[in-house]
């Protein structure tokens, strides 16, 4: 019998010499379109289809199909209080609230002039929590009130991204103490100087212009800031670019009615603390091809070899079939500390045989 094309005799251990104990291996490309799988960059194949066939007796296959898997995204949440958050505190412009156990924001009940404003500020360490790279799917802001007004008015309350840098300070007072240096008031972003653009800060120089949420508010109890494109937007802006992270200011959008003002609990509230909720995925690197070693045969036990990088679990899995959808797993491979190559065997019984290793 003549060797077929590409393929050249190979004494496998084990065998005996004469026909009776040699096979043919040959080694071919086989493309993605015959398995119905598309190449993209995120999904590789890399198949080396060996065909095993003994010169006496029945023909026996055993395939190899080496695949990555598509990597997925991996999805996540996380929950965030406030790394630092006061309040801008206009009946008393040069106090500092930065300890105080709520936030207040909207307006005083005015006395027949006009109304003082509070607005309240606060700021997440997102890049502190989160994974580098990390894609922000959904970021809500839940914040409880926890006093109101003897007699009320309600307001929508919105969310604006800060763009400049301020002071929580340390103050614990109901109406704040006298600030010292560094601390934001109403007046000074951090006191003394430098000061707001205006005072309780300037939309479009302090603070954006865009409400990146809001949401109405009327009693006592918790409440809900959405996720939108905006939120979104601003907390993947925190993310990637740390130091440009000043939160968000939180403003009454009826200031020019009175006893709109509602105190929210501050990161000093306990259990009603502030909660930033941010969903988001995290995709792994892609990985590289698994590198096959010559496949080797003994007895009826064939074995192969692969490369595993580290930090990466691997699926060995086989079929009798390859166009099959229910293949079985043959053996799980935990993630490894450092690369090193594993050895996965297994007994020749069928008359043919797929194998494809997939990671994540």
């Amino acid at each position: 019998m003549g060797h077929a094309a590409g393929c050249r005799p190979l004494r496998q251990p084990g065998c005996p010499s004469g026909n009776a104990g040699h096979y043919l291996i040959s080694a071919r490309n086989r493309f993605p379109d015959g398995t119905g799988i598309l190449p993209s960059s995120l999904h590789f194949v890399v198949r080396s289809v060996l065909t095993l066939t003994r010169f006496q007796g029945l023909p026996a296959w055993i395939s190899f199909a080496l695949c990555a898997a598509p990597v997925l995204p991996l999805a996540d949440t996380v929950t965030l209080n406030p790394s630092a958050d006061t309040t801008l505190f206009e009946t008393d412009p040069d106090n500092n609230m930065g300890a105080t156990p709520s936030l207040v924001s909207g307006t005083t009940a005015g006395d027949f002039r006009q109304p003082f404003r509070s607005r309240a500020v606060m700021r997440f360490d997102v890049a502190g929590v989160m994974p580098a790279g990390a894609v922000i799917t959904s970021a809500t802001l839940k914040l409880t009130v926890v006093k109101i007004p003897s007699a009320p008015s309600n307001s929508e309350f919105g969310l604006h991204r800060m763009l400049v840098r301020w002071g929580e300070g340390n103050k614990n007072d109901k109406t704040g103490s006298q600030a010292t240096t560094g601390e934001s008031t109403w007046n000074s972003r951090m006191f003394l100087l430098p000061q707001w653009g205006a005072p309780g800060g300037k939309a479009g120089t302090d603070f954006a212009t865009d409400t990146s949420s809001s949401t109405f508010v009327s009693g006592l109890g918790p409440y809900t800031f959405a996720s939108s494109p905006n939120m979104v937007a601003d907390v993947q802006f925190w993310l990637d670019n740390t130091n440009s992270n000043f939160g968000w200011i939180l403003i009454s959008q009826d200031e020019s009615t009175a006893s709109t003002a509602r105190r929210f609990a501050s990161r000093e509230g306990g259990a009603n603390a502030p909660a930033l909720v941010i969903e988001y995925t995290a995709g792994q690197t892609q990985a590289q091809p698994p590198r096959l070693s010559p496949v080797s045969l003994l007895s009826n036990t064939v074995s192969f070899q692969f490369d595993v990088e580290p930090q990466r679990p691997y699926t060995v899995e086989f079929n009798n079939e390859m166009a099959a959808t229910n293949w079985l797993t043959l053996t799980n491979i935990a993630a490894q500390p450092a690369p090193t190559n594993m050895t996965v065997s297994d007994s020749a019984t069928a008359s043919q045989r797929f194998y494809r290793v997939k990671t994540p």
